[in-house]
């Protein structure tokens, strides 16, 4: 009993490090930094400035001090603070402190020398810099969408190159439409996040609030896959990109290869490219083959050969009874010549008439065979795949 004890007490420790691990500063500072790239990326400086920040603050790395002041330096441009410049003087000087060569320190020696002609020119107007340090609860969401590559795995400079902001992704906490990776004020206390986007399994969460800090929310958004439904004959069987499928597909976005086959038609192919999300029917008509066209033709064909041979053979058992009669009558004698031409008559129709039989029959069995071939042997190919 006390080695069960020492045991779950175990687990329960190993557990609480693993949870303790997750939240360590490293992970934390790792978690901020790529929101807020991802902000700078879309242009959304103010956000990157504020995850920036808490990144900083929990590694203290000089990539990230130069990050957080080209994040600075960007959002002066559209909220002209003081504090924006001063901000960004202070953190090229750390970089350019910590970093002597390589990385980016042409940019930072460039970029220091505006922001501190800058703040120069303000200081001789008479402008004050004042730090805003009231306390805050700020509640910030890092989408990311799956199948996008992942998170970058190094914590580097980001450099002057934006992109878009995430077209389509809607972020709410309780309720109201906030800007993807903002930190945004919050009241302590448990709050309702959602995030939504075309083409994307939406995904809602619950995240608590602590007064006095910052909490950022991971949501990954998984892609919805495209829905294509065929429309085809029973029985045919279908291959996508070279695997066996139904008519009913959910496909990830991108280029596939539809295949449908069935005995005795002509195989359908189309190359799709599909989206997330999407919604297509697809039609796949299978023309018979001109083999399968052939097969009535030449089961028609064997079946008058086989009824010709049934007729010839009738034919041939009739003559073959009348000849029996008559030779029964030239048996007993006495019988005038007339009798014995009738019987050599009968004798060559029965002749005759069974070997047309056979003939017939035999070409019939043939056709027939020919016929089976082609109706079952009939499978024409298809590619399958790229």
């Amino acid at each position: 009993m006390r080695r069960v004890v020492i045991a779950v007490v175990g687990l329960f420790a190993l557990a609480g490090v693993a949870g303790a691990d997750d939240k360590a500063p490293g992970k934390e500072g790792e978690r901020y930094f790529r929101a807020g790239a991802k902000a700078y990326a879309a242009q959304s400086f103010a956000a990157a400035v504020a995850n920036f920040e808490e990144a900083y603050r929990a590694l203290g790395m000089p990539e990230i001090a130069f990050s957080l002041a080209q994040a600075y330096r960007r959002l002066y441009r559209v909220d002209p603070k003081p504090l924006h410049v001063q901000r960004a003087v202070e953190l090229y000087r750390v970089y350019l402190d910590k970093v002597k060569t390589g990385g980016r320190v042409g940019d930072a020696a460039d970029n220091l020398g505006e922001m501190e002609r800058e703040l120069d020119r303000l200081k001789l107007r008479g402008v004050a810099v004042r730090e805003d340090r009231t306390e805050r609860t700020r509640l910030g969401v890092n989408v990311s969408l799956g199948g996008d590559g992942g998170e970058a795995a190094a914590l580097r400079e980001v450099g002057d190159a934006t992109g878009d902001a995430m077209k389509g992704v809607v972020v709410t906490v309780d309720g109201k439409q906030v800007e993807p990776f903002a930190l945004i004020d919050v009241e302590p206390g448990e709050h309702a996040v959602a995030v939504t986007a075309e083409g994307y399994f939406p995904v809602e969460k619950k995240q608590r609030a602590v007064a006095g800090a910052p909490a950022l929310v991971e949501i990954a958004l998984q892609p919805r896959p495209a829905k294509v439904s065929i429309r085809t004959l029973a029985g045919a069987a279908v291959t996508v990109d070279g695997r066996r499928a139904s008519t009913e597909l959910a496909l990830d976005a991108g280029r596939h290869l539809v295949a449908v086959a069935h005995r005795g038609r002509v195989p359908f192919e189309r190359e799709l490219v599909v989206v997330r999300g999407q919604e297509l029917g697809l039609d796949a008509p299978l023309p018979m083959t001109g083999r399968r066209r052939a097969v009535p033709w030449v089961l028609g064909t064997a079946g008058a050969l086989a009824a010709g041979a049934i007729a010839s053979g009738t034919v041939a058992f009739v003559a073959d009874g009348r000849a029996s009669d008559l030779d029964a009558r030239i048996a007993r004698g006495n019988q005038p010549p007339s009798v014995r031409a009738d019987f050599d008559a009968e004798v060559s129709r029965r002749n005759d008439f069974r070997t047309s039989g056979l003939v017939l029959g035999g070409s019939a069995i043939v056709l027939g065979a020919v016929g089976a071939f082609l109706y079952y042997f009939d499978h024409p190919p298809t590619r399958g795949r790229f």
